[in-house]
C-alpha cells in the first residue's frame, strides 16, 4: 500500500494512505448500495416509482421501489466506446422495462447537455448528472487518484470507469460489470438475466 509522508519536526512519520486517496474498488455482487442523496434537479427523470415524481430529492435506493435498478456510468468523453455503450443500453431499456426493472444512466455532462443527449439517441430512460462524480466515487469506479485520462488514450476529462451495476429491491447488487481498458461494453443478455434474477 502506498504511504504519505508527514514532516514532523525533524522527524519523518509515515502513514497509511487515507481510504479516499486509493484506487477504484467497484463494489460487486452481493454488496449493498450504500445511502446516495440525489439532487433530482440534476436529473431527467422519465420513469419514477409514483411516490418520488414530486420529490426534490431522494436518495438511489429508493429507485428500486418498484423493481430492479440498472445503474450504468457514461461519458461522451469516452468517444466511440460512449456511443456503443448508449446505444446497447437504449436497446436493452425495453426488455428491462417489460421485466418490471428500471435503468439510470450517470453521466459527466451538465444537465443542459443532457436534453440534447435524449433527443439525439432518443433515449426514454432516467439519466442523472453525476455532479464531480460523487455517485460513481460512492460505486467504487471513480477516483481522482486513479484517472482514467492516465490509463487511456484519447480520454482527457475527469471520468468515471465504465460500469453497470442491477441491484434488486433489497438494495443488493445482484450483477457488476466494469471495463478498466475500455474494451468490451456490457452484455444485454448479461443484463436482462440479472434484472431477472433481481425481480
Amino acid at each position: 500500500m502506498k504511504s504519505i509522508i508527514k514532516i514532523v519536526g525533524d522527524d519523518y512519520v509515515i502513514s497509511s494512505l487515507p481510504k479516499s486517496y486509493q484506487k477504484i474498488r467497484p463494489l460487486k455482487n452481493r454488496d449493498t448500495i450504500p445511502a446516495i442523496r440525489i439532487n433530482c434537479e440534476l436529473g431527467v427523470w422519465q420513469h419514477l416509482p409514483s411516490g418520488l415524481q414530486a420529490a426534490s430529492s431522494m436518495y438511489l435506493h429508493q429507485l428500486v421501489q418498484d423493481g430492479p435498478l440498472v445503474i450504468s456510468t457514461y461519458s461522451p468523453d469516452w468517444n466511440e466506446y460512449g456511443e456503443r455503450h448508449i446505444q446497447l443500453l437504449n436497446s436493452v431499456y425495453p426488455r428491462i422495462r417489460a421485466l418490471g426493472g428500471n435503468l439510470l444512466l450517470l453521466t459527466t455532462e451538465y444537465f443542459k447537455n443532457i436534453v440534447h443527449t435524449i433527443q439525439e439517441y432518443d433515449l426514454e430512460f432516467n439519466i442523472l448528472q453525476d455532479y464531480e462524480n460523487r455517485i460513481s466515487e460512492s460505486l467504487g469506479v471513480y477516483s481522482k487518484y486513479e484517472p482514467v485520462w492516465d490509463r487511456i488514450a484519447g480520454i482527457s476529462e475527469d471520468v468515471p470507469f465504465a460500469a453497470t451495476f442491477v441491484v434488486n429491491a433489497d438494495r443488493r447488487i445482484v450483477y457488476d460489470y466494469v471495463d478498466r481498458d475500455f474494451e468490451f461494453i456490457v452484455s444485454d443478455k448479461e443484463i436482462e438475466k440479472a434484472v431477472k434474477i433481481a425481480q
